[in-house]
């Protein structure tokens, strides 16, 4: 396989629109005068713990395309380029553009959540150990 069909096979572009109904994105690839592909499905995890992750317009992503063109292929997903991504190598999780997130802290064990709107648990809620209230407490409507 020459360097030039490895080109067309693995491309780096921009997301250029988002459809997540579809599950699927566009991109442009700027080294190639703007070309616009056709819409991608987008690689999430599957199984028993799915996602519905979807690149946002604007962020850079790689896909893989047939050696014919960009226009049956896939995105593999987004080319990670913050110079200071969330967390630590130790944290694994979801960190949101309101400072919301839930992450998993390997070296201090704990699960850690934080909502800007709140948090709503719908369903019985069984608590196995101690629970530290820094706050109030409601119940029906009343301040307990």
């Amino acid at each position: 396989m020459s360097t030039n069909q490895f080109r067309n096979i693995f491309r780096v572009g921009v997301c250029s629109t988002a459809d997540p109904e579809t599950g699927t994105i566009t991109a442009v690839f700027e080294d190639q005068e703007d070309r616009v592909s056709g819409p991608l499905p987008v690689i999430t995890r599957g199984g028993w713990a799915r996602s519905n992750d979807m690149p946002e317009p604007g962020q850079e992503i790689a896909c893989l395309f047939l050696a014919n063109g960009i226009s049956d292929g896939i995105c593999i997903g987004v080319v990670d380029d913050e110079e200071d991504p969330p967390g630590t190598p130790d944290q694994r999780g979801v960190w949101f553009e309101d400072g919301s997130y839930v992450y998993y802290d390997r070296t201090t064990q704990k699960l850690m959540v934080q909502a800007a709107g709140g948090v709503q648990f719908e369903g019985d809620v069984t608590i196995t150990g101690n629970l530290t209230v820094d706050g109030n407490i409601t119940r029906g409507g009343e301040v307990i």
